[in-house]
């Protein structure tokens, strides 16, 4: 069984929403778009009750509910066993889900099947309001039916959904706030459910541990510092109470439960003692505990059960490497999975169509996917290289509050080159390279298709804006850009006949020695002033070697960052459409650069 969609009204940030799952769905966007509330909607709807969270009025959106206001969610389950109600009765029978059919094209359900590829499916809801009597939120989890739906407060009886079904169901939630060193313990429900999943319970050793310490080999009271304090209240105790029992120290209980919840994780440490969990790397910590989370996973995967993972920036603590191998491992696991990232890397190993873009306006939500459907095999190079070979950084860019389109891949590399190590050099006190690198990611272009790339990347942002040149091609784009059914935000392009090489010639201008000391690193250019490096530049496209070397000259002259610190400044205004003494609008309204 998975998750098919999921709607969303008055909960947390979200006025309104509604969204789509595919089998392994990754989460992507800016902070406040509604990523986390996402998950926490699906765990009220289908986590234990050990992991929904106690709501207040801050959970209503705008966090002043009114006698009226609720918060409702349906989720739509989809993808039983033979998608036949007679075959998951559990499921469909008399006070459970009503039968419905998911068409999965549109989305849409449907009360009966007229079409053989509907999908069975049932709905969940969770509604919740506010008592200003008694000051606290009431909730109720229910199985849902669109065509009859009721207030489950008002009902007598609304069809209530068993702990056993959500058991079954499998839904497990790993939160961005971990607490690791506790999960590899019987006070983790994990660590207890895993054990009960393996039919593991150490029954035999916890019971010799018990009587281990029921009757210890050195009995704290014996020891010489401290048996003579002992021997003393216990005769005093004797002369009160004749059959009064002796004082003894045991380090627990001594029962069964207590050896177990007294039980801490160590890692053994080559030529010393074992340390405690606790004392070790987050990285090490978090890891074994998800590889736990994995193993209860197998194991009900083995045993038909269901095991659908919602997992908060596995990034957290984790090396790339480390990253890549447990998402691609959770997938293998899951009947499904909800991955939220700030991460380009963990986004850009799952497939394109899975990758959801999640934003929210005003308290609409959305979430586009990155690509609506998987690409044909007719389908052109650029398009292919855009969200194959270029997935992260394309990624990475929409993860920022603009997306600036250069016009080509030579374009992207030289600003990335520039923009690094002037970031290293500045200091925070100087603010312009990094609000230029905070508010704008930059994607590269395949093959001079900025018109189609910013066509397709203005269904996932809603600030795109695209850099041009200014010779007859770069403003031809202009024009074509601005006649666009779906313009960008902005469109920004380079002086009458220059291009970006160009505006680093500026750069470079801001210093003569910088400029001699960069031709003596520079060989075989056509002249050995600026213009032979400017040469060099627009001959060796995509040279990231030649990039590097101009990039660590502008950063090692003040004069040169100054003017390339000024530059990007006035794209970040560009971007947001306000003028500079660095760009000016023309007639077309083109923000053009101006020396």
């Amino acid at each position: 069984m998975r998750v098919a969609d999921l709607d969303i009204q008055n909960f947390r940030g979200v006025r309104q929403g509604h969204i789509r799952f595919k089998k392994h769905a990754v989460l992507v966007g800016s902070n406040n778009a509604g990523k986390t509330t996402i998950i926490e909607a699906l765990t009220l709807l289908l986590g234990r009750d050990r992991l929904i969270r106690d709501l207040t009025e801050h959970d209503f959106h705008g966090s002043n509910p009114q006698p009226a206001d609720r918060i409702r969610l349906v989720a739509t389950i989809t993808d039983f066993p033979g998608d036949d109600p007679a075959l998951n009765i559990d499921w469909f029978r008399d006070g459970r889900a009503v039968p419905k059919w998911l068409d999965e094209v549109t989305g849409k359900v449907n009360p009966t099947r007229d079409e053989p590829a509907w999908k069975l499916c049932c709905q969940i809801g969770s509604q919740a309001y506010f008592d200003r009597d008694t000051l606290t939120v009431e909730t109720v989890r229910y199985f849902h039916d669109h065509d009859n739906p009721i207030d489950p407060f008002v009902e007598d009886s609304p069809v209530a959904v068993p702990s056993k079904l959500i058991q079954d169901f499998g839904f497990f939630l790993v939160r961005a706030s971990r607490t690791w060193d506790r999960i590899l313990s019987w006070g983790s429900e994990l660590f207890r459910r895993t054990v009960e999943a393996a039919a593991a319970q150490p029954s035999e050793a916890v019971l010799a541990q018990r009587d281990r310490l029921r009757n210890p080999e050195s009995a704290i009271e014996k020891d010489p510092q401290i048996a003579p304090l002992i021997a003393s209240v216990n005769a005093e105790v004797a002369r009160c109470i004749p059959s009064a029992p002796t004082l003894r120290l045991r380090v627990t209980n001594t029962d069964s439960r207590s050896v177990l919840d007294a039980v801490a994780p160590h890692f053994g440490v080559e030529g010393g003692n074992d340390v405690p969990v606790s004392r070790q790397g987050n990285g090490l910590i978090s890891l074994q505990g998800l590889l736990l989370l994995l193993e209860l996973g197998r194991l009900r995967s083995q045993a038909g059960d269901g095991f659908i993972m919602a997992l908060e920036e596995p990034e957290l603590h984790l090396p790339p490497a480390t990253q890549q191998q447990l998402v691609l491992r959770v997938q293998s696991l899951s009947s499904q999975t909800f991955t939220t990232t700030h991460s380009p890397l963990i986004a850009s190993l799952a497939d394109p169509t899975s990758v959801m873009m999640v934003r929210n306006t005003d308290g609409q939500l959305t979430a586009e996917p990155f690509l609506l459907a998987p690409l044909q095999h007719d389908a052109p190079n650029w398009l292919r290289k855009f969200f194959q070979h270029s997935r992260t950084d394309v990624l990475a860019a929409l993860m920022h509050p603009f997306v600036l389109i250069t016009e080509g891949r030579s374009d992207y590399h030289l600003i990335k080159a520039i923009l690094k190590p002037l970031m290293l050099t500045q200091g925070w006190t100087d603010l312009a390279t990094q609000i230029f690198a905070l508010e704008v990611g930059v994607a590269p272009t395949e093959d001079a298709q900025v018109l189609e790339t910013s066509n397709r990347l203005h269904r996932l942002h809603p600030n795109v804006c695209c850099l041009v040149d200014g010779d007859d091609a770069g403003i031809g784009y202009a024009k074509a850009l601005h006649g666009s059914k779906t313009p960008p935000s902005a469109v920004i392009r380079w002086t009458d006949g220059t291009t970006i090489e160009d505006a680093v010639s500026w750069i470079l201008n801001g210093e003569q020695n910088t400029i001699t000391a960069l031709l003596g690193e520079l060989p075989n250019l056509p002249s050995k002033d600026l213009g032979g490096i400017v040469a060099r530049l627009k001959d060796k496209k995509n040279d990231i070697v030649l990039y590097e070397a101009i990039a660590d000259a502008i950063a090692s002259s003040a004069a040169c960052r100054q003017r390339a610190s000024d530059l990007f400044a006035a794209l970040a205004k560009a971007c947001s459409n306000q003028s500079s003494d660095r760009f000016k609008q023309a007639g077309d309204k083109t923000w053009v650069f101006q020396q």
